[in-house]
């Protein structure tokens, strides 16, 4: 069960990082129409909702991360205790 919370942390920080660069690169009137936000023949950035999507990202990343590591310190702790067991 912990795989499939990694992977939706992992998916959630990919887009994330796809809407953060979106919007702090592209201007809002060239925005592709699926991002949010997009409006015709306005100049500026979207600074804040590509802080915020920023911020998601490393959130997310970092709770796979997190999630990761402790799958892999309970799979090392699980074959311990079988080593010493048998």
């Amino acid at each position: 069960m912990k795989w499939l919370w990694i992977i939706l942390l992992g998916v959630v920080g990919i887009v994330a990082a796809v809407f953060a660069f979106e919007y702090l690169t592209v201007g809002i009137g060239h925005l592709p129409t699926w991002v949010p936000g997009h409006v015709a023949h306005e100049h500026g950035h979207l600074h804040k909702r590509g802080y915020l999507a920023a911020l998601i990202a490393v959130l997310a990343f970092a709770g796979a991360g997190f999630l990761l590591y402790k799958k892999i310190q309970g799979d090392k702790d699980a074959a311990a205790a079988a080593s010493v067991s048998a």
